[in-house]
């Protein structure tokens, strides 16, 4: 069984009842995991099999990002690749678009890794980007994706017609020739039901600490009050 969790935001508390009355359980965290350490991964892995992409929140600090990249987590990012999940291949989009260096559809400042750091040589950080960047999405990440196949694209960002949503994702998934697409990073669960049936896939915004099958069916939801 694969469920999808909407943006944690540090607390994991809600997944336990789900995760541990159900039996292999494949769980699909689509960003802002916003972790301190390792300890919550490590412990909500004794009951369900974790995978994820990263949002935004994940590289705001340098423990968010080191409880990803700089742990033995980081093979469970699918951002850039294509996994086959209980025999559902999933491919993941993490990160947000950002104006520095990307906002669809306007024409992007920076394609890869590397361009950004030939022009912002001040803006290096550990040999790569900026860290708040690592959570930025290039050109690039487009482009490794695109030219693979997949059942399911999940990715923090919205695609079109979600009010916030970009069009670049509905091209990905068609180029993917996807079923699905789970997203994140919106909190209120924006409801497409009405319009998926207009398109070659389904689209489901899995809001904040909410839960969903791979169906789209909700089986927890959150109100983020968080003041």
């Amino acid at each position: 069984m694969i469920l999808f969790a909407g943006d944690p935001h540090g607390c994991y508390e809600h997944l336990y009842p789900f995760v541990k009355e159900r039996e292999n359980v494949a769980l699909v965290i689509l960003g802002d995991l916003q972790l301190t350490s390792c300890d919550e991964l490590d412990k909500l892995a004794q009951y369900c099999d974790i995978w994820f992409i990263h949002g935004n929140h994940d590289s705001k600090t340098i423990e968010a990002y080191e409880a990803i990249w700089g742990s033995h987590w980081k093979t469970r990012n699918l951002h850039g690749r294509v996994v086959d999940i209980q025999g559902t291949k999933i491919a993941g989009l993490g990160g947000v678009f950002r104006g520095h260096i990307w906002m669809p559809p306007n024409r992007p400042m920076f394609l890869d890794h590397i361009h950004y750091c030939q022009y912002n040589p001040g803006k290096i950080w550990r040999g790569g980007i900026s860290l708040r960047h690592r959570a930025s999405i290039f050109p690039s990440d487009i482009e490794i994706l695109e030219k693979q196949k997949a059942d399911i694209l999940i990715c923090h960002e919205a695609p079109e017609p979600h009010p916030k949503g970009f069009g670049i994702i509905n091209q990905l998934a068609c180029k993917m020739e996807v079923k699905k697409i789970f997203h994140g990073h919106h909190h209120e669960n924006f409801n497409y039901k009405a319009m998926n049936h207009k398109k070659e896939y389904n689209i489901y915004n899995i809001g904040f600490r909410s839960l969903a099958d791979i169906d789209g069916n909700y089986l927890h939801i959150s109100i983020d009050n968080r003041k």
